[in-house]
């Protein structure tokens, strides 16, 4: 008996996800249709490819490390041979599959519509998003997108199979209600010291779970400059908590990159501060062997020509107004 590509891709969607019940989201299987799959390759090699322990952190054997890598490889090759096959034979079934997350939405959605529809070769594009980085990689990972933008952390251990282009910083700015006057700002920043009402919404802030990479600095830097502030809003993405902004009932950290993204009702509601050098690096990622098949090199040129003019020009329009006083982010690069 021979392995075969399932047991392959199943046990690839393992080592990607981190563990067997997180596989059966990403492939929409049942744990025991995947757990069997495990067995029987492990039987067919005769080897244990992982760590069975009640820890929920998964560790591979020398085994499994070797098998993981010639999965890559057979299932990356599969996928480059079923593009091409695309192109040279059925043009009218390539398609690109692009994600990215809600607050780099805004600037990288139309772009990418528009140059797959410029590219001939394409005859469709399709459009996936997740709450984080993380899990746009692990779409692209496991081969339901072959193409995203996400933040430069999520990609730190991928380099391998991955092809990482940068295409900006993405600055971190905070965001505060409109009808909160510069001079008050200024005078609660100085002093450390609540405002009286009707400013008390610099008393709150809106904390966008832990998905935010970044989230620890937010804090710390709440906690230095705004002590007397608390966490009193929660929500899972940054355009939700700027909505909550927008209302005047608190103020919130968010990148820079949603704020082409945002209803003009909901800008004309708030006025955002640059926080100095916080900011996290965005990159195009695919799989490196797309970029050897002609309507994918085209794409990532277009995309990263894009960043290079269209989009700094648009971002030295952006309404990001000096800090009042001289509270900042410590000048660090984020994740």
């Amino acid at each position: 008996m021979t392995v075969t590509l399932k047991q392959l891709e199943v046990f690839h969607a393992i080592v990607v996800a981190g563990s067997i019940s997180q596989t059966t989201r990403v492939l929409g299987l049942s744990q025991p249709t995947i757990s069997q799959q495990l067995a029987k390759l492990e039987d067919k090699l005769g080897s244990q490819l992982i760590h069975r322990g009640r820890s929920e952190n998964m560790r591979l054997t020398a085994a499994g490390e070797y098998w993981y890598k010639v999965a890559s490889r057979v299932l990356g090759a599969i996928d480059e041979a079923e593009q091409e096959h695309r192109i040279l034979f059925d043009e009218k079934r390539l398609t690109l599959h692009f994600g990215t997350t809600p607050s780099l939405r805004g600037r990288f959605l139309e772009v990418a519509a528009q140059t797959a529809l410029e590219i001939r070769q394409f005859a469709r594009f399709d459009f996936e998003w997740a709450l984080t980085s993380d899990e746009i990689v692990e779409m692209i990972n496991t081969r339901r997108i072959n193409c995203g933008v996400v933040s430069g952390s999520s990609v730190e251990d991928h380099k391998s199979s991955l092809y990482i282009e940068h295409l900006c910083r993405d600055k971190i700015v905070w965001t505060v209600p409109s009808t909160i006057p510069d001079d008050v700002i200024a005078e609660v920043l100085e002093t450390g010291q609540p405002p009286k009402a009707p400013f008390d919404a610099l008393t709150r802030f809106v904390d966008v779970t832990s998905i935010v990479p970044w989230r620890e600095r937010s804090d710390n830097w709440y906690r230095s400059t705004l002590p007397f502030a608390s966490p009193f809003f929660g929500c899972v993405t940054h355009q939700a908590a700027v909505d909550i902004v927008a209302a005047g009932l608190a103020t919130t950290h968010s990148p820079m990159s949603l704020l082409p993204n945002l209803p003009n009702q909901v800008r004309k509601r708030i006025k955002v501060y640059d926080l100095d050098e916080h900011a996290r690096d965005v990159v195009l990622v695919m799989p490196k062997h797309l970029l050897s098949l002609k309507p994918f090199a085209m794409f990532r040129e277009r995309i990263s020509e894009y960043v290079r003019t269209t989009y700094e020009e648009a971002r030295r329009h952006e309404e990001v107004r000096p800090m009042p006083g001289r509270q900042h982010f410590a000048p660090q690069a984020a994740e």
